[in-house]
């Protein structure tokens, strides 16, 4: 989603008698970023069961396929 709002301006603060910038904000990720960040996490997380289903997709195909009477 597209931010409309104003570029905030850098301010400088007078503590203990010294003119500090305050430290620099920290960028969210988009909304597209985070999706993508979410669906890696879950595809890493889940590939043993996923192997696991594969192979007992294969398993029940050569048991189909093994012709026994």
């Amino acid at each position: 989603m597209l931010n409309l709002d104003s570029i905030p301006q850098a301010r400088i603060v007078r503590k203990a008698g010294q003119l500090i910038a305050p430290p620099p904000g920290c960028a969210e990720p988009s909304a597209l970023a985070a999706h993508l960040r979410t669906a890696l996490t879950y595809a890493i997380g889940l590939w043993p069961l996923t192997c696991v289903v594969l192979v007992l997709c294969g398993l029940l195909v050569m048991a189909g396929n093994s012709g026994a009477p």
